[in-house]
């Protein structure tokens, strides 16, 4: 399986959380993007095989980012993690139709979860 990890550099749960994604998925690949421009690319290149985006939310700009880059996530199952409670940001976020949405930014193991559920229905599909 792989998957994006859209959070800025400095965002100290990001790497635990690839940490955590990688111990889960050994076979897996975690791809980081730290920037709007950088999923853009990852997510423009022909035959990405990208199957799940994780970002994570602060603001709406994080919402808007992935707004835009809506056309680029069809076929992309998408996990959104809330770093503060807001609820325009939530509802503006929602509208992204994500698959998940968490609001812990500690424990991921929400995340591991449905990440697991996911990889489960692609090797055998229902």
């Amino acid at each position: 399986m792989k998957i994006i990890l859209h959070a800025l550099k400095g965002y100290q749960f990001r790497d635990q959380l690839k940490k955590k994604i990688e111990q889960a998925f050994p076979h897996g690949q975690v791809i980081l993007a730290d920037s709007g421009q950088h999923l853009c690319e990852t997510l423009g290149r022909p035959l990405h095989k990208v199957s799940v985006l994780i970002a994570f939310i602060s603001d709406s700009e994080d919402v808007g980012t992935l707004s835009h880059l809506k056309p680029l996530l069809e076929n992309i199952k998408m996990i959104l993690i809330f770093c503060r409670q807001s609820d325009e940001i939530q509802r503006a976020a929602l509208r992204l139709e994500p698959l998940y949405t968490s609001h812990s930014a500690t424990n991921f193991q929400d995340v591991i979860s449905v990440l697991q559920r996911i990889e489960q229905k692609q090797i055998r599909p229902v």
